[in-house]
């Protein structure tokens, strides 16, 4: 057997959609005025009283009968405005960082700022005033109280309660008395509050123009800046000095046009209107181009981005024609034209605005859903031209040839930037521009920004040009002058120049001359010299040098052959194996045996590599052969290495080495090894068929370097040689190749903590070799 049941509702309701909702005494005032916006109200007062402890809002709204309140105030959770659609912006707008969060209960906003409320209303047609009194405390008391048990008054009254700086309604309206508040107002308060009413108002004009005053009441009749009377939106005038911006009015055949950046009159021009279409009306536009900076300040001062705001109005007569400017309208074609060139166009999120037309009667026709723009025909078509070419595109111009030019400028809400040459220049070039037209006359321009330059470097032959086109437009006679002393200054600065690069060129080439002479005294280097400054002690140090890598290589000889030794005696196949396990470790062992022979083979390669450089360099060597290691810079001594050992051998490629004068390599390093690095590289190439060989240095990080080797020859032929291998000891891909000369590369790199690699697709044989500075 079951019953049927249903909720209960415990009083403590109240305090969950009252204030523990509604935390904060600026959103509950914000969703009480709002409140009275949707009632149709066309003004709205707010005053405080510190001494009463109270708060009065007073509308000229709709007002509602005993009914309305029994059937939607006190019917929690009710909202007429839920059924219907948004009706502008205001819905968007988030005051101090917060919102109600849903709708039919903002009438719990009350419970936020006080203990006490009176609610007076008149319908409209009505002869009575209804009263509502509410002690919210009563929900307070116990929590096990059901909701609706609690008792509220409803009755009426003679007449709306005393205000004191607010007319009370007439024949329709509500007033809202709040008593016993919960917080403490003052006129800082108030102030801070009026910041946030201030996002109700519109200040484009886009919806209908509620006034919000507040009132604070001090005992005197004085009025306090900042606190009473009329709440105001300055975000217009604020953009009007953070932004570029263009004015344009449309009337009699002639368009008149003002440009201004961060407040700063740029320029105005007439020009002739080619619009017969239009003719009989007056078309009125102003439209604000948003950087980063006007973007954030519209933000923080609206509470809602500008792309939720909109784009740009069209009025008709007063009325507004929608969807025009919404979000996502695109009726001018702003968007479309944007994705075919990003950096170059305006879309509807980068401008703000509004355009008004005054005509006759049926001149412009909207569309009968009233809500799909005008009807189109010439005259509409007309009109949308003219805000797109005369107002948009032109302040485009201005805003993609002047402002994207700086990167700077996007965060940037003062017109300081606007004094430099390069930023005179494109202003002056747009200016000089419109000069050119026949059809345009220029009215005016900032002759603080169009004007010549100080620096002659900076004065262009296009400036020159625009300037000229201005001035004569103007008749300007002041400009002319300073284009004709320009021109003057530029033709004595190009004499001066053309003299001191004369003077120069001759100093030059004396300094070259004796350079040279110079260099031929200095062939004797730090560290290859020429074959006549070689005395006995030398060539002494060379033989003991020669004698330690011949001995390199004979202990290498005989670990070979010991090795080769393992390698046969292994090889002998012992009685009694028919295991293959036993077989699979006599081959192991076998390769063991034969890796080591080759490493040994590879050491006596690379002792004998230097061997015959130790004895290569008998005629030149000037470095301590006694410890074979020298401190210096690595990048010298290749240079050196290339010219006094590697220029004009028969039968080897020709050999570059490229390194800027100012890059240096100091360490420790072996002047031998050096030599075989550079040995074995060319000796490859040679063996590629290679004609020249180039070493170019490049600077890699703080304390290393780069080198580049490329060369002419055949390359590698993928289907002989494994490009990943080359590096490996014993690998090549000649049947006469040892394998050992890039093994050896390799090793003389490791050992200075660098690398080598092979680059490209793999079929050149060109390498990257990284050379690490000193370590301390």
């Amino acid at each position: 057997m079951t019953t049927q049941e249903s909720f209960r509702v415990s009083s403590h309701l109240k305090d969950i959609i009252g204030r523990d909702l509604v935390t904060n005494e600026f959103v509950a005032i914000f969703e009480l005025v709002k409140n009275s916006f949707d009632a149709g109200a066309t003004r709205v007062d707010i005053e405080f009283d510190p001494d009463e402890r109270s708060i009065t809002i007073v509308d000229d709204g709709r007002g509602m009968s005993a009914a309305d309140i029994r059937g939607k105030w006190l019917f929690v959770a009710y909202s007429e405005k839920a059924l219907a659609s948004a009706d502008d912006y205001r819905d968007k707008i988030r005051p101090a960082g917060q919102y109600a969060g849903s709708k039919g209960i903002g009438r719990f906003a009350c419970d936020t700022l006080g203990e006490h409320l009176s609610l007076y209303s008149r319908a409209d047609g009505a002869k009575s005033i209804v009263k509502l009194d509410i002690d919210w405390t009563l929900f307070e008391h116990d929590s096990t109280e059901e909701f609706q048990t609690v008792g509220v008054q409803l009755g009426t009254a003679t007449r709306f309660p005393g205000i004191a700086n607010a007319k009370p309604p007439g024949d329709h309206g509500t007033v809202l008395v709040i008593k016993d508040t919960r917080q403490d107002w003052d006129t800082s308060t108030v102030s801070r509050l009026r910041r946030d009413l201030a996002k109700l108002i519109d200040p484009f004009g886009t919806t209908s123009h509620v006034p919000v005053s507040t009132w604070f009441l001090d005992g005197t009749d004085e009025m306090i800046e900042g606190v009473d009377g009329p709440v105001g939106n300055e975000i217009a005038d604020v953009l009007r000095e953070k932004t570029s911006r263009i004015d344009v009015s449309i009337e009699n055949g002639k368009i008149d046009t003002t440009l201004f950046d961060r407040g700063r009159k740029i320029y105005a021009i007439r020009e002739t209107s080619p619009y017969d279409e239009l003719e009989g009306a007056r078309v009125d536009g102003q439209i604000y181009f948003l950087n980063r900076s006007a973007k954030h300040t519209f933000t923080s001062r609206m509470g809602l981005r500008s792309v939720e705001f909109g784009s740009v109005f069209l009025f008709l007569n007063g009325f507004r024609i929608s969807p025009i400017g919404d979000e996502f309208d695109d009726t001018l074609g702003l968007n479309r034209r944007k994705q075919q060139g990003q950096s170059r166009y305006l879309g509807t999120r980068d401008i703000i605005g509004r355009v008004d037309v005054t005509a006759r009667p049926k001149m412009f026709r909207e569309v009968s859903s009233r809500d799909a723009g005008l009807v189109e025909d010439a005259r509409s078509r007309a009109l949308y031209e003219a805000i797109r070419r005369h107002m948009i595109f032109r302040l485009e111009r201005y805003v993609v040839g002047v402002n994207w030019q700086d990167k700077r400028d996007q965060d940037r809400d003062t017109p300081e930037g606007l004094e430099t040459d390069l930023a005179r220049e494109r202003i002056l070039g747009i200016v000089g521009s419109l000069a050119r037209y026949k059809d345009i006359e220029v009215v005016y321009y900032d002759d603080e920004i169009v004007r010549v330059a100080d620096d002659p470097d900076q004065i262009t032959d296009d400036a020159l040009k625009a300037m000229s086109h201005l001035a004569e437009s103007r008749g300007d006679a002041s400009l002319l002058g300073q284009v004709e002393d320009a021109r003057r200054r530029i033709a004595e600065l190009k004499a001066s120049r053309a003299e001191a690069v004369a003077v120069a060129s001759q100093a030059m080439e004396e300094r070259a001359r004796a350079d040279a002479r110079i260099a031929a005294l200095e062939q004797q280097a730090a560290f290859l010299g020429s074959s006549q400054d070689v005395d006995v002690e030398r060539i002494q140090l060379l033989m003991h040098q020669a004698t330690i890598h011949l001995g390199h290589v004979r202990s290498a000889i005989a670990n070979a052959a010991f090795e080769a030794r393992n390698v046969l005696d292994a090889a002998v196949m012992p009685e009694g194996l028919h295991d293959a396990d036993d077989f699979e470790d006599l081959l192991a062992s076998i390769r063991q045996s034969a890796r080591r022979v080759s490493a040994s083979i590879a050491g006596a390669s690379l002792s004998g590599d230097r061997l015959r450089t130790v004895l290569s360099f008998a005629p030149n060597i000037r470095v301590d052969l006694e410890t074979d290691k020298v401190n210096g810079d690595i990048l010298r001594f290749l240079a050196e290495y290339f010219d006094v050992r590697l220029a004009g051998v028969p039968g080897m490629p020709s050999a570059t080495f490229t390194s800027s004068p100012d890059l240096t390599l100091e360490r420790e390093f072996s002047p031998v090894d050096m030599a075989v690095f550079v040995d074995n590289l060319m000796d490859n190439a040679r063996k590629a068929k290679a004609s020249k060989v180039e070493f170019k240095v490049s600077k890699k990080g703080q304390n290393a370097i780069v080198i580049k080797v490329t060369d002419d020859g055949v390359g590698i032929d993928p289907r002989r040689i494994d490009p990943s291998k080359i590096f490996e000891r014993g690998y090549t891909g000649s049947s006469a190749g040892t394998g050992l000369g890039l093994y050896s590369v390799r090793q003389i790199l490791d050992s200075m903590d660098g690398s080598i690699q092979l680059v490209g697709d793999g079929t050149r044989a060109d390498f990257e070799i990284v050379m690490p500075g000193s370590k301390e």
